[in-house]
């Protein structure tokens, strides 16, 4: 593989660190309401929240880079897959842009305790279903998001290890 055919470290880097933080904050979300009511539950969902609000962060440095410095690489495949590939990629980052302005959303909506530190004041206190329903939304977004990661990922491997065309060397670390 050479280095023409290979991402920028900053590009790989923000791949990696978001399919961590993805990963991470769904299962984190899925599990919220396993624990106690209380503290208990309050110092985990605070911990998605934050990772959450990183995870935006990062979301927009990496549009930003992709935007103004990536490196720019050709198509891995030609003609109708590689369309369908840069379109997968699009709607990666719409769902994945999507799903993080929802998880904003929720928290303001429904007003959230932080560490038991400050409060995320609720939109409108008496309003008791439109923050179910973004909760909702954002865990359908969030669950999409995460099935379509795992297609991304099974055929990034199916390249590495069937076609063996060195794909996925394209976005994996270097280990200098």
């Amino acid at each position: 593989m050479t280095t023409e055919n290979v991402y920028d470290s900053k590009t790989i880097f923000y791949h990696w660190i978001s399919a961590a933080l993805i990963l991470l904050l769904w299962f984190i979300g899925e599990n919220i309401d396993s624990f106690d009511r209380g503290d208990p539950r309050v110092f985990v969902r605070s911990i998605h929240i934050t990772l959450g609000a990183l995870l935006a962060v990062v979301f927009v440095l990496r549009v930003t880079w992709k935007l103004t410095g990536a490196t720019k690489l050709p198509k891995a495949s030609p003609g109708v897959v590689g369309k369908i590939a840069t379109g997968t990629h699009h709607l990666l980052y719409l769902i994945l842009g999507l799903t993080v302005l929802l998880g904003i959303a929720a928290a303001w909506f429904r007003g959230d305790n932080i560490f038991n530190l400050f409060e995320i004041p609720a939109f409108d206190p008496t309003d008791e279903d439109l923050p179910e329903d973004i909760v909702d939304i954002h865990g359908l977004f969030a669950n999409t998001l995460l099935i379509l990661a795992l297609g991304h990922s099974i055929l990034a491997i199916w390249h590495h290890k069937v076609i063996k065309d060195g794909l996925l060397k394209r976005m994996w670390p270097s280990l200098k």
